[in-house]
């Protein structure tokens, strides 16, 4: 007979299983963001928050076996144990791998979402923290690594403004050399910094162009300037050009707070560099970051920031995840009854988690940490709970509990056999 159940102690065991699974997440985000393509990091992200939901879930049933009875318990907890892994970590991972790349796809190309700017600082004081012109040789191999349909401008600025190479784009070997040549070819540093004239200089470059909105400032500096934050950065911030930021703390502790004050107000990410020669691998970070800028746990930033079509997917994407999750513990339960509810709860739970990221994420560290932990608590608890709408059974509910194990009698044929030897006894 199907019931409508609600174990309490699985909605608990599933809220903690989620909040070890935002746990591991959040170091893997911190770890391997910019190591892991963001596909595979996605895929190990949501693969391990759903086997530690999932093993929570399971513990859960072999305390108190409310859902699936005594039975499954004493007869299918083996099968169980070896269906966690292949339905949570491998099934929802892939799964999220192959939506975080659909997610990541460039279906919109804004104006200007290919164009960098990078704005150098050649002031005195660079002579000391990076005397071996580490700034420019990695600025050459960024220029090195950029794809074709790329544009590319050079704007070094102290006391004056120099444009050292206009907005270019790079569709031709002879183009990128001789942009690399100029950056490698260029010497000196002298006189104070003006970061404010220097950000005007690299907008105009955009300006020139009519390829404002979207685009990206690359700003590398080891010093201080006094500037207008509001009216400096609202040309920057009404155009959604991104302005990633690059300092030494050990420098200049003022101008590393502007820099990262710049970054935060425009949806850049400050960047600190402890010695000079780090700077080609967060010139490369940056870039990747330029042409991928989208994970479905981060704040979306750049052309697509308010994108609808970005919105819906991330929200459908976010679905999709919780169904497979909900689906993964009726495969672990081998039950059918079970799987309905655990599938539609799940893809409810998805959609609500989906919504959380969506509205909520702000590109601030630690508001989006808690954003996150609202998203996986909620994926946890409202999934479990949808076992009071549908009826589950604990017998005869699986299609695998049906079939009779090798050497192992049903138990009809059991409650048969029983009813043959009493009536031999008599």
């Amino acid at each position: 007979m199907s019931q409508r159940k609600l174990s309490l102690l699985m909605v608990l065991c599933s809220l903690v299983g989620g909040v070890i699974g935002f746990l591991v997440g959040e170091v893997i985000l911190d770890q391997l963001a910019g190591e892991l393509p963001q596909w595979a990091l996605m895929g190990l992200y949501f693969g391990q928050y759903a086997f530690f939901v999932g093993l929570m879930c399971l513990i859960a049933e072999m305390i108190s076996p409310r859902l699936n009875g005594f039975g499954w318990k004493q007869r299918y907890l083996g099968f169980s144990w070896k269906m966690l892994v292949p339905s949570t970590l491998v099934m929802v991972g892939v799964a999220s791998m192959l939506l975080q790349l659909l997610y990541g796809s460039q279906f919109q190309q804004a104006s200007g979402a290919g164009n960098i700017v990078m704005v150098l600082d050649t002031s005195g004081s660079m002579s000391q923290s990076d005397p071996d012109n580490q700034l420019f040789k990695a600025a050459a191999d960024m220029v090195q690594k950029m794809d074709s349909d790329m544009k590319v401008a050079v704007v070094t600025f102290n006391d004056q403004i120099d444009v050292l190479q206009p907005l270019v784009a790079l569709n031709s070997k002879s183009v990128r050399d001789e942009v690399v040549q100029k950056l490698l070819n260029h010497t000196g540093t002298d006189g104070g910094t003006r970061i404010g004239l220097a950000l005007q200089a690299g907008l105009e470059q955009l300006q020139a162009s009519n390829q404002v909105e979207n685009s990206t400032i690359v700003l590398m500096s080891d010093g201080y300037s006094n500037l207008d934050m509001a009216s400096t950065l609202a040309p920057f911030k009404q155009n959604h050009v991104l302005i990633h930021t690059v300092g030494m703390s050990k420098i200049d502790a003022a101008g590393t707070q502007l820099l990262e004050q710049i970054a935060a107000e425009t949806g850049g990410q400050y960047f600190n560099v402890e010695h000079a020669d780090q700077m080609t691998g967060i010139f490369g970070q940056i870039y990747d970051m330029s042409r991928q800028d989208r994970t479905l746990v981060s704040e979306r930033t750049g052309a697509t920031e308010e994108s609808l079509f970005y919105t819906i997917l991330r929200v459908v994407s976010l679905l999709i995840i919780g169904g497979l999750l909900g689906l993964a513990l009726g495969l672990i339960f081998d039950n059918r009854h079970l799987a309905k509810s655990f599938t539609i709860g799940g893809a409810v739970a998805g959609l609500l988690a989906g919504l959380v990221l969506e509205m909520g994420l702000m590109s601030i560290d630690l508001l989006d940490m808690v954003v996150r932990l609202i998203a996986c608590a909620l994926l946890a608890v409202v999934l479990t709970i949808f076992t009071v709408f549908f009826p589950a059974s604990a017998s005869g509910g699986s299609s695998f509990q049906k079939r009779m194990l090798p050497g192992r009698k049903s138990p009809r044929a059991l409650e048969a056999g029983n009813r043959n030897s009493k009536r031999f006894d008599l």
